[in-house]
């Protein structure tokens, strides 16, 4: 029985407030939408199991002309051994692991920080909440994101006189590398971190310890499949000029109320900074403020990166954030800490109602947003045109890849964009979109057959004033031929509920 648990007694206002806000956390928390990726995730994850190796030959694809390094191979295999095994309850199953590492190496740093038991909960509750907007999905990045608390933590835990504990960091990145592409903010990281400790007043054999350290962790992304390929790789095609794609915006894209949740743990660091004014007390190294700091630079840059400063504020800026909290804390009076009590039996309804209802909604991997297609465009392709080389939107490209590949049908672009097409192959795409002079002729170059698109593309009606013919339309896509089997007017978009793998 919980010691919090006396049959016939009341929980405190502060205790039952926290409970409501950890139920409110994980009923978001257990929600998982579905990334336009994810089908092409698990479909390329089921190849490699099938084939025995990470290095397949692109076969989902007409127009791709790079050679394919596939630089998550790991993590799609880990979707692919978690969805045969229970399906989508699998997935969702592997993204709260990432989200359960999270969480733990954070209730690990409150511990190291002796925090009160609320102080602990709170601070956990906010780093899942902050870095929420890159674990949310299925996706390779969570992984990075769990990687990169692990990586913090180990820096964390290296004071001077203690280093050996890292070199652990090495086999880290041997995982990570194969994992996902987010191993080079980690790499980042390590540096700065290095870099400031090596500027420290520590003795030769240490210094020597954490250059040794940082060199065989960089060694470490060599292991992976396609060795200093995957280096090249990465040089070629990472980088923050990717305008289109709104994770590689800066921060200030992101929507209000993700920034008003992101400015929380910065927020309670400066209170604390405020609060403390000159006086001494707990102090943070050097080397974690730089940390923080490069974070913050590249975050400014690229809002993608905003997780991974997050992270670093919670497990290296901890003190400052605890601190934060208590002095919120103190600022609550009554009556609030006065107010009734609350029943026990109301406190543990609410815990079991909630944890049933979020319980439920992890076998579903909803399909929301504006970039969905209606199934029955699907539907059509595979029933009316087998075998034909599709002309696609590349954010439909991964969910045709699934849903119509068995048919053989091969796609001009889908969301491995820069993996597989060269930088002319994507902006000849897009300027086909826009409709720009000169690309009429566009799917006749690449030898596209049939045209699968938003109905709202500016080419749309373009094509079909110059010989392109209507097969399916409804209000979210349109499919054109040059000679379709038969012309199909979709009067609305069935709206019903969607869940992966749809249909």
């Amino acid at each position: 029985m919980p010691k919090w648990w006396r049959p016939g007694t009341a929980c405190s206002p502060a205790f039952a407030l926290l409970v409501a806000v950890g139920l409110l956390l994980w009923l978001f928390i257990s929600r998982t939408p579905a990334d336009p990726d994810l089908w092409g995730h698990l479909r390329f994850g089921l190849d490699m199991l099938a084939a025995g190796t990470a290095r397949l030959a692109d076969t989902y694809s007409f127009t791709s002309d790079r050679a394919w390094i596939n630089h998550e191979w790991l993590a799609e295999v880990l979707m692919a051994l978690s969805y045969r095994a229970l399906g989508t309850w699998g997935l969702t199953l592997l993204r709260l692991s990432a989200v359960a590492v999270i969480a733990g190496i954070v209730f690990l740093v409150a511990r190291d920080e002796d925090a009160s038991p609320a102080a602990r909960d709170i601070l956990v509750g906010l780093a899942v909440l902050t870095t929420y907007t890159r674990t949310m999905m299925v996706r390779p990045q969570m992984f990075s994101i769990a990687l990169v608390c692990v990586l913090l933590y180990t820096l964390r835990r290296a004071v001077p006189g203690q280093v050996r504990a890292l070199w652990i960091v090495p086999l880290l990145f041997v995982a990570w590398v194969n994992l996902h592409g987010g191993w080079i903010v980690g790499i980042a990281v390590l540096g700065a971190w290095t870099a400031a400790a090596l500027m420290e007043s520590r003795p030769a054999t240490e210094k020597l310890t954490l250059a040794a350290v940082a060199a065989a962790s960089l060694t470490a992304t060599l292991v992976n499949p396609y060795g200093v390929r995957m280096w090249q790789f990465l040089a070629a095609t990472v980088g923050p000029e990717r305008a289109d794609i709104a994770d590689w915006m800066p921060i200030t894209s992101l929507s209000a109320i993700v920034l008003t949740v992101e400015a929380i743990l910065p927020a309670l660091v400066l209170l604390a900074l405020l609060r403390r004014g000159p006086r001494t007390g707990v102090r943070v190294p050097l080397r974690h403020w730089i940390v923080v700091a490069a974070l913050v630079a590249a975050t400014i840059k690229i809002g993608r990166v905003d997780a991974f400063l997050q992270a670093s504020i919670a497990i290296l800026l901890a003190p400052f954030v605890l601190q934060g909290v208590a002095a919120i804390g103190a600022t609550l009076k009554a009556p609030f800490w006065d107010s009734p009590r609350v029943p026990q039996i109301a406190v543990a309804a609410a815990v079991i109602a909630a944890g049933v209802l979020g319980a439920s909604r992890l076998g579903t991997i909803a399909v929301l947003g504006n970039w969905i297609p209606d199934r029955g465009a699907a539907q059509h392709l595979r029933m009316n045109a087998p075998g034909v080389r599709l002309l696609t939107w590349y954010n439909w490209g991964e969910y045709a890849i699934w849903q119509l590949a068995p048919a053989g049908i091969r796609v001009s672009m889908d969301g491995r964009r820069e993996t597989v097409y060269s930088d002319q192959v994507v902006s000849d795409h897009y300027a086909f979109y826009d409709g720009k002079p000169g690309t009429l002729d566009y799917p006749d170059r690449i030898g596209a057959d049939v045209i699968w698109i938003p109905v709202e593309f500016p080419v749309v009606p373009q094509l079909r004033a110059h010989g392109w013919r209507v097969a399916y339309e409804s209000p979210r896509s349109v499919i054109l031929r040059r000679d379709p089997l038969s012309t199909r007017q979709v009067a609305a978009v069935q709206d019903e509920p969607r869940a992966f793998p749809w249909p």
